[in-house]
């Protein structure tokens, strides 16, 4: 279920379109209504709307004298998860609540398109905005005129939404084993050469013998070997003049160590220098053992040496061959080993997943027929009831039907999607005689917005566009029509911010909030204006409508009498 307990369109910013210099509307939450003077601008300040929703532009728009026009929309996307995870999908910034679109036209006819401050595409306008807005009279605003929109709202109405959800998991199942199913058959000749060659791979690299820290190892190694001779000698001088020479940095150092002891006897200020000189002395007993010890492990091996620098490379080639680096050419390792263990059993692999597809088929096409049945049922009831809103919304002789078709392909099998078995399309007849046609067919305008106001106020809760958008849904029309019309809106907005230009007052008593939108001449430029009326001043404007530009007690009278029924 989807309700709209918040403002979704906040504010609407115009600067220099057509006969708008400059405005701005905070719109309110529930049913909006935007009366006025004939030619005011009301229909413009929605066109201004589907531009900043993808429309297209062009030059004629931008106000007189101006170089460009500017649009610019706010909406409150709380809790939509969906339309922020599109946002970060693109590396559009979303921290808050609040979404900007705004849209710059420049009098050489380039666009530039804004969201949340960050530059963007007219077609992501788009994407974004179809989500957010249905502007009825305004065809490619209209989520219902989509194929995949109307499926969806069919199955949200009839409770299966679920299963519908069930059935795309099992399919992409379906599909994706089927597919590596294929892949496997197909390759057959391409498996066998593919396993020769890893196996031959595998046993040239596992015959070397590798860990991660042989090649440093090797290195370490191969220098010590190839400077063997060098390192003795630079041990042996070292252990000489630390030990096992005359004059011997020890034999020095204890006869220093003798002095200084016969020193502090006389005088024991120097009894600290004395211990100090004992730790050298120690420590350098232990550093000329090292290097003792060193001189004596060194290692004169030639036959080491060769096997050394034949190791080292073998690992270049093999790192030549497969792998930038040591360890990457052990995980490539890993990879062919797994390959071969899923080669070999080739045969075992495919006669399981024959096995898996065959059930995943069956439980695809059990409960694809089962939800085709429950569609049928549910668009038959649809049908009747948009038929009955439609009726009462003065288009008794429509007749309104929704296709439910199972697609077969030349066999005569059902042809699978992640959606079911079903092509589904909503049709309807405005006169008698007329054959049904797809909604997209039906032309826009006044019947247009009524045939929407009858499919979204049966489908108010399956319908997840949260704010929606009559223009001219009174065309032609009645008062008793109206007020007919305003009860609908006014309970359609309670799951919907609702946005409406009318002409009758009985339907504007239903408003929400009031905008009033008039025009006047300054220096010899006509400016359009918006105001928001208080209830005083909205019981004036529809005394207004009701009886002219002059308001009398009568149609003050009537027009208190219209909006406290409209409450």
């Amino acid at each position: 279920m989807y309700t709209c307990l918040f403002t979704v369109l906040q504010t609407l910013s115009i600067k220099n379109y057509v006969i708008i210099d400059a405005l701005t509307i905070d719109f309110g939450e529930g049913l909006n209504i935007l009366t006025g003077e004939t030619g005011a601008g009301k229909s413009i300040i929605i066109y201004a709307l589907g531009l900043i929703l993808g429309d297209r532009a062009n030059t004629s728009i931008i106000r007189k004298n101006a170089d460009s026009c500017e649009l610019t929309a706010v909406f409150n996307i709380k809790n939509m998860s969906k339309i922020k995870k599109l946002l970060n999908s693109t590396g559009i910034p979303s921290d808050d609540d609040n979404l900007i679109f705004k849209r710059e036209i420049t009098a050489d006819g380039k666009t530039k398109c804004f969201i949340n401050g960050t530059f963007s595409t007219l077609r992501m306008l788009q994407t974004i905005g179809d989500e957010l807005v249905d502007i009825h009279g305004q065809n490619e605003h209209q989520s219902l005129l989509k194929i995949e929109n109307q499926r969806e709202m069919l199955d949200n109405y009839g409770d299966v939404a679920e299963l519908s959800l069930e059935i795309k998991s099992i399919f992409e199942r379906f599909t994706t084993l089927k597919n590596q199913l294929n892949d496997l058959k197909n390759s057959e000749k391409d498996r066998l050469q593919k396993l020769d060659l890893y196996r031959y791979q595998l046993k040239e690299i596992e015959s070397a013998k590798l860990s991660e820290t042989d090649e440093n190892d090797l290195e370490k190694e191969y220098t010590r070997l190839t400077n063997a001779e060098k390192l003795f000698n630079l041990s042996r001088d070292i252990y000489s003049l630390l030990y096992d020479s005359d004059g011997s940095a020890v034999e020095n150092l204890g006869k220093a160590k003798k002095l200084i002891e016969n020193l502090s006897m006389i005088d024991n200020s120097n009894n600290e220098e004395s211990e100090n000189i004992s730790k050298i002395l120690e420590e350098t007993k232990t550093i000329s053992d090292t290097f003792r010890a060193y001189k004596d492990n060194i290692e004169f091996n030639p036959d080491r040496l060769e096997e050394v620098i034949n190791k080292i490379e073998l690992i270049k080639n093999l790192k030549k061959k497969y792998a930038p680096n040591l360890k990457e050419l052990l995980e490539y390792a890993d990879y062919i080993r797994k390959q071969i263990f899923f080669f070999e059993r080739a045969d075992e692999n495919i006669e399981k997943m024959e096995k898996e597809l065959k059930n995943i088929g069956s439980k695809l096409k059990k409960l694809s027929l089962e939800l085709s049945e429950k569609r049928m049922i549910t668009a038959k009831k649809l049908s009747k009831e948009i038929e009955r809103e439609l009726s009462e919304l003065g288009m008794a002789k429509s007749k309104f039907f929704i296709i439910v078709e199972r697609e077969t392909n030349f066999e005569g099998d059902y042809n699978f999607n992640s959606h079911g078995i079903d092509n589904i399309e909503f049709e309807i007849s405005t006169n008698v005689g007329e054959e049904l046609q797809p909604l997209k067919m039906v032309a826009s305008g006044g019947e247009m917005s009524r045939m929407m106001l009858a499919i979204k106020t049966v489908l108010a809760k399956a319908d997840k566009t949260p704010t929606l958008i009559f223009d001219e849904i009174d065309a032609g029309l009645s008062g008793p029509m109206g007020q007919i019309i305003g009860k609908k809106l006014k309970i359609l907005s309670k799951n919907h911010q609702i946005l409406s230009i009318t002409h009758l007052p009985q339907l504007a008593a239903f408003s929400a909030t009031h905008f009033y939108i008039s025009k006047y001449v300054d220096d010899d430029k006509t400016i359009t204006s918006v105001l928001k009326l208080d209830e005083n001043k909205k019981i004036a404007e529809i005394s207004r409508m009701l009886g002219g530009e002059k308001s009398t007690d009568t149609s003050l009278k009537h027009a208190k009498e219209l909006v406290k029924q409209a409450k």
